[in-house]
């Protein structure tokens, strides 16, 4: 299987292209709403991805700067797929704006890059683990029915795992293998879940081991890789997750996303063996 031609992805990669296609001739955002008799504003929310790209103002713009066939049938494309909704969105009214977008992304991934300092990465989660974790979550206390909601979105992301859309490099601390989230059996379950993907061919998790050295002090992140698409280049730049309870954010300077993927190799290189780390994650698990 082949990661989904996500419309989260779509509408970010297609706002980049507008921009860019404009500057390529000379063009003010000023002088093509003049030029179009349309706003100044439009021009800017389209390029800036803050409001849905019509596939015939698209078609409208391509025209306008003489764009040819091959690209403005890629990008044609994009904005088809970009009025289109996604699985998530029926969950946007339980889940914050910068997770739901953060899953449209994951979707279109083809690889995850991940450090986690405090639990089990979500992918790689077991329904009662995630819930548990999702009852402990932010400010103020969840419902249950919104903790039952998180938690379903959580589990249907994990199907890009255990079908193998998704290749997947996680920096585990070891704390995270000894924080309970729920109870004895919950731990023992989600540890034995988690040396079980270890063992998929697109699942690596190197644990860093709290007896070792410590490379860095940072919260958890995640970074996204999309695949390419023949002739353009990626599907999108990557993207770097942080994590946090107030929300998550988003980092996609090139500067920036290179930064944190110097960080992980770093990280990885303090970890143990692929190998050591599943006899820990055995040996935590009672296995």
């Amino acid at each position: 299987m082949t990661p989904e031609l996500s419309p989260t992805v779509c509408r970010r990669r297609l706002a980049v292209e507008l921009r860019r296609l404009r500057e390529a001739v000379g063009l003010s955002g000023v002088q093509v709403a003049d030029q179009l008799k349309w706003s100044t504003s439009k021009i800017s929310r389209l390029e800036n991805g803050q409001i849905l790209p019509r596939e015939r103002d698209v078609r409208t713009l391509l025209t306008h700067y003489r764009i040819g066939s091959t690209m403005s049938q890629f990008l044609l494309g994009l904005a088809a797929r970009a009025e289109s909704k996604g699985w998530w969105d029926a969950y946007a009214d339980t889940l914050p704006e910068s997770y739901v977008t953060y899953v449209g992304l994951e979707t279109a991934a083809e690889e995850m890059l991940t450090w986690q300092s405090r639990g089990i990465p979500g992918l790689l989660q077991t329904v009662e683990y995630a819930r548990a974790l999702n009852s402990t979550e932010t400010f103020t206390r969840l419902s249950p029915g919104e903790v039952e909601r998180r938690t379903q979105v959580r589990v249907r992301r994990q199907a890009l795992v255990t079908e193998q859309v998704l290749r997947v490099s996680a920096v585990v601390d070891e704390s995270a293998l000894l924080r309970r989230f729920g109870s004895e059996d919950v731990m023992r379950d989600q540890l034995q879940h988690l040396y079980a993907l270890a063992e998929l061919p697109n699942v690596s998790v190197r644990i860093l081991a709290l007896d070792g050295p410590h490379p860095i002090d940072s919260d958890s992140f995640v970074i996204l890789k999309f695949p390419e698409v023949n002739g353009f280049g990626p599907l999108y730049d990557d993207v770097v997750y942080l994590e946090s309870v107030a929300g998550g954010t988003f980092q996609e300077d090139e500067a920036t996303t290179y930064r944190f993927r110097l960080l992980l190799d770093h990280l990885r290189d303090a970890s143990l063996s692929e190998e050591e780390s599943m006899t820990l994650i055995a040996a935590r698990a009672e296995m």
